[in-house]
C-alpha cells in the first residue's frame, strides 16, 4: 500500500501529486503547515507571518508544469475551476 498524500491544514483535503503545494517550515526544517496553492488556503497560512517570525515558504509544482521551466505553469487554477 502506498503512502497517502498529506492533507491541507486549512481545507483538510488531500494535496495530491497533481496539485500545487505550499509548504511552510521553520529554519530548523520542521514543517509548520502544508497548504494548497488556492487563495483561501493561502490566506489561512498567512496567519503564521508575524513580525520577528522567520519561516521558509516553498511552492512545489506538479510534473505538468514542465519541471524547471515554469512557462506552462497554470498556478493551480485549473484544479479548482467549477
Amino acid at each position: 500500500m502506498g503512502k497517502k498524500p498529506p492533507r491541507c491544514d486549512h481545507c483538510d483535503r488531500r494535496i495530491r501529486p497533481t496539485h500545487h503545494e505550499f509548504l511552510l517550515r521553520d529554519f530548523e526544517g520542521q514543517v509548520i503547515g502544508r497548504y494548497h496553492v488556492r487563495p483561501d488556503c493561502q490566506v489561512a497560512a498567512a496567519g503564521y507571518f508575524e513580525p520577528g517570525v522567520a519561516l521558509r515558504a516553498t511552492v512545489y509544482h506538479p510534473a505538468r508544469c514542465g519541471g524547471s521551466d515554469l512557462a506552462d505553469c497554470d498556478g493551480g487554477v485549473s484544479e479548482w475551476a467549477a
